[in-house]
């Protein structure tokens, strides 16, 4: 429910002024703008979808209120602390999932994706939360260039294992010769003295002597000690890969979420490395561009809380993965449900909800294999019609030995009543078509109140054919059940969708929900193009004109009333497109009604979004 004390008018978001970073406070550019409002408000008071919005505020203006609280200084910074709260409430859901983590610029692209914020803004709030990270690519693209390179340190290497020494740096520390103290004059004269002290003949001193000159060439000239110092990285880069390649090992086998909290192999890179903020990084890169699952914690603080949240979050939105498979089986969009099922499993691979759907997607698939009942019926009737028949010629044929007369009067009297029956057919079939015209003509002018022009459909299903029987009518190519005379039930209403997406605090869940009922109502309607009642599987055969007439209307309302709650609720909205269901007419209604989405508006859902928009 939302919050009833909540500012019901903000008047910066309504008037558009600046609220964010620095709030717009100059009182005579307030006034200015309310007058610009003015009359733009009073220009769009005959808009068909907000018009009485814009004369509720007209009317708050008349009564001083706008500017009573505009021009209050105390009024004014309640107002910017309320706008301020919307603006950042959402971004702040997300981000305390990721306090002491890091968090990469595709995350930030997925927050502003789904909240309709831009990215800046989500960057400048993260920098004010101050707990979370951002991730820094350049650190995973050095390493990746690093480990590439080719170095030639091939003879250092060798007389350094003799020494059992690292590196030059623990060489020359060992031959008491500071490298980060001295400089290079410094580093070359006390490399000069030391020689001089080598006189033995073994293999030790020979070691030594060689590593010496490396020296002086090495620390003689920046451009080679800076080669050297990448080098220097490069090993630690290459047992850093060792341990990234283990890790990704475990996951294609166990294909669990890998966790820094937890991961003997990550602890070994930071050690490596000797920096948590360089690992962190190679590990995210490495992890991202391996579509490895990963969760990054700070054991420092609150890890395990972080942990369980992270945990909490994907589970979430796998089960929300989860509801949309659902929602694609049942109306039999495979494909799609495959994708969600991938998806859910990526964001919690135990998801037992995950292979109970798969078990009811093989089912439906099999089911729908199966459903051509109605067409094998009919074609099952045709074939028996026609067993019959040609038995009864073979019993004729079985009676041809009573004699060539019989033969020829049974003949003429078959062909007597073949045409006797054809020509009481033609007169049956033009009597309903003559009574079928007028009947649509009758509807074309009753009290309706919407259009009923008819027109020809090129639909070449069983419900174009000619009624067989008196029972059924023929209208526009389609056929139905005879009318009998009853009437219509639809009604026109809101269908409060307005009460669960406009005046919530949080509307994640319930724009998630709209968009399927959206799907599932944009698939019923679409029925009626292959001869099916909407919200049913009857044939036009066994429902009346009336009956689907009502059931498109009905679905219609639920499509167009849908669209109307989420442009009002959900800024910068794609719904159509973000749910991949369109809507776009029926050759059905084409050829009768030729209702129109905008028909089904209904006023209650203006006047409610008027009364909460400013609630949530």
């Amino acid at each position: 429910m939302a919050d009833r004390n909540k500012i019901e008018y903000n008047w910066y978001e309504i008037l558009g002024l600046e609220y964010y970073p620095a709030a717009e406070e100059n009182e005579e550019k307030i006034k200015a703008r309310i007058e610009e409002k003015r009359k733009e408000w009073l220009r769009k008071e005959t808009d068909p979808l907000n018009g009485t919005k814009y004369k509720n505020y007209g009317e708050l203006l008349k009564h001083g209120v706008i500017e009573s609280e505009m021009l209050n200084s105390a009024k004014r910074k309640e107002l910017i602390k309320d706008a301020q709260n919307k603006l950042f409430e959402p971004i702040d859901k997300f981000l305390r999932f990721f306090e002491g983590s890091i968090i990469t610029s595709e995350k930030i692209q997925e927050i502003a994706a789904r909240i309709k914020r831009k990215e800046d803004l989500i960057k400048k709030r993260i920098e004010e939360n101050g707990k979370i990270e951002l991730y820094d690519e350049k650190i995973y693209k050095n390493y990746c260039e690093c480990i590439i390179r080719k170095y030639e340190f091939l003879t250092v290497e060798q007389n350094l294992k003799i020494l059992d020494k690292k590196n030059l740096y623990e060489f020359l520390d060992s031959e008491n010769i500071n490298a980060g103290r001295l400089d290079t004059r410094g580093i070359i004269e006390a490399i000069k003295e030391k020689r001089k002290k080598l006189i033995k003949s073994d293999n030790e001193t020979s070691a030594k002597k060689k590593l010496f000159t490396e020296c002086e060439k090495i620390f003689g000239n920046s451009a080679k000690r800076n080669e050297y110092d990448e080098y220097l990285k490069y090993l630690k880069y290459i047992e850093v890969k060792k341990e990234l390649e283990e890790i990704k090992s475990i996951y294609e086998i166990t294909d669990k979420q890998i966790s820094t909290e937890k991961s003997d192999n990550f602890n070994n890179i930071k050690n490596i490395l000797s920096s948590e903020k360089e690992a962190k990084n190679v590990f995210i890169g490495f992890c991202e561009a391996n579509k490895i699952s990963y969760n990054i914690t700070n054991s420092s603080n609150g890890s395990q809380k972080a942990h369980e949240n992270d945990n909490n979050d994907t589970k979430r939105l796998s089960e929300a993965a989860c509801d949309r498979a659902l929602n694609a089986i049942e109306n039999f969009r495979f494909n799609e449900a495959v994708k969600y099922l991938d998806e859910a499993r990526n964001y919690w691979p135990g998801n037992p909800r995950i292979e109970m759907l798969r078990k009811r997607m093989n089912e439906k698939a099999g089911a729908n294999s199966n459903n051509n009942n109605y067409g094998n019926n009919s074609q099952n009737r045709n074939n028996s019609g026609n067993n019959y028949y040609n038995s009864q010629n073979g019993n004729t044929a079985n009676n041809s030995d009573s004699g060539t007369n019989v033969i020829l009067i049974v003949i003429g009297v078959i062909l007597f009543i073949i045409m006797a029956v054809m020509v009481s057919l033609t007169v049956k079939n033009l009597l309903p078509n003559f009574s079928n015209n007028n009947y649509s003509s009758e509807r074309t002018q009753s009290g309706d109140n919407y259009s009923k022009e008819k027109s020809p459909t090129s639909e070449n299903n069983e419900n174009t054919a000619l009624p067989a029987d008196p029972n059924h009518e023929t209208i526009n190519g389609y056929t139905y059940l005879k009318d009998n005379g009853k009437e219509s039930t639809f009604s026109r209403r809101s269908l409060g969708y307005e009460q669960t997406l406009i005046g919530v605090e949080d509307q994640y869940q319930p724009y998630m929900d709209i968009k399927s009922e959206y799907c599932n109502a944009v698939n019923e309607i679409e029925k009626v193009d292959k001869g099916i009642v909407p919200g049913t599987d009857i044939p036009f055969r066994q429902a009346t004109y009336t009956e689907v007439d009502d059931a498109y209307r009905e679905y219609l309302q639920k499509i167009a009333q849908i669209r109307q709650v989420v442009i009002l609720a959900i800024a910068n909205e794609d719904m159509e497109n973000e749910a991949g269901c369109y809507y776009k007419g029926t050759h059905w209604n084409n050829a009768n009604s030729q209702y129109k989405a905008k028909q089904f508006y209904n006023d209650e859902i203006d006047n409610y979004y008027n009364n909460h928009r400013n609630q949530y």
